[in-house]
């Protein structure tokens, strides 16, 4: 069957329209992966001018037909056995892309726009998924990987040289550094790196590593946003016996985290606000104005978008 769908305006190779029929779980574990795919097909879009062509990637192979009549290149990845079959699919696939040639002619480059013919698309490659093949871009990550590298060419020494101290110095601080945010940001690099390397054993590595750590950032950020909500509801209802407990859970849950300076900031409130029946009432006032601006701080603190 039909692994991904890609569709490049023929002159600017802009990507217009793209559909990969793999899981919403693969494409988020493997996101670095199809983004080197995509990165690839984009090159090779650049560089054809034949009407059809067809490269082989590892275990699979990626055609490219021009449209003519909407100025589009329409770029197919099936997998070798599927490939008489994909051939006899990618002349429906072009009639649905000429059903609205005038949507491709007149597009104004919002993508959105382009969705129309979605269900289209999805309905003709389903219909085609027969269960003798189970195969996915994902089952042959390295040899995948290693196909678009070799196809790319090699790298200078001197470069190649340079790239390898580069990424044994991220390493080391990948290896040490203990909040998450910063060693998935490390993570990011590390993948890339690889990629120019042309490391796919690395490359792969690093993007499991980084799933990982995205997905723990994104539990935190949950676990973080339902202590902000009780504390601050606490504080709107006057329930200030609890207000301690909340803002201290929420202290424990920024380890490993957040800095440490920023931990001990939120501390202090919390040790401050135990002494609040002997605090002046306009520097109680101020204390829960501090707190209530957690919230505001930590959301631009971690802006990250994971």
């Amino acid at each position: 069957m039909i692994q991904a769908l890609y569709i490049f305006r023929s002159k600017t190779k802009e990507l217009v329209y793209n559909k990969n029929f793999q899981s919403d779980e693969k494409l988020q574990m493997f996101s670095s992966f199809f983004s080197a795919l995509q990165t690839f097909v984009t090159e090779l879009t650049e560089s054809s001018s034949e009407s059809l062509n067809t490269i082989e990637l590892g275990e699979y192979f990626v055609l490219i037909s021009r449209i003519s009549e909407v100025s589009s290149d329409l770029v197919v990845i099936t997998a070798k056995e599927d490939i008489k079959e994909v051939h006899k699919i990618i002349p429906k696939i072009q009639k649905i892309i000429l059903s609205h040639e005038e949507l491709f002619n007149n597009w104004d480059g919002k993508p959105e726009k382009l969705e129309v013919f979605d269900l289209q698309i999805i309905q003709l490659v389903l219909s085609d998924k027969r269960g003798s093949n189970e195969s996915t871009l994902t089952t042959d990550q390295g040899g995948i990987l290693k196909s678009i590298w070799d196809q790319q060419g090699s790298l200078s020494e001197k470069i190649r040289k340079n790239l390898s101290t580069d990424r044994e110095e991220l390493n080391s601080k990948y290896l040490i550094e203990e909040i998450f945010l910063k060693k998935y940001e490390l993570s990011k690099k590390l993948i890339e790196i690889s990629g120019k390397l042309h490391n796919d054993e690395l490359f792969i590595e690093y993007q499991t590593e980084s799933k990982s750590l995205k997905d723990e950032i994104r539990d935190r950020k949950l676990r973080l946003q339902y202590y902000l909500g009780r504390l601050n509801e606490s504080i709107k209802f006057s329930k200030f016996a609890e207000t301690y407990s909340y803002l201290y859970s929420f202290c424990l849950k920024l380890v490993d985290f957040a800095e440490p300076p920023i931990i001990e900031k939120y501390k202090t409130y919390a040790k401050t606000f135990l002494n609040r029946k002997k605090m002046p009432k306009e520097e109680f006032k101020q204390l829960l104005k501090d707190i209530l601006s957690i919230e505001e701080e930590i959301n631009e603190y971690f802006s990250l978008d994971v």
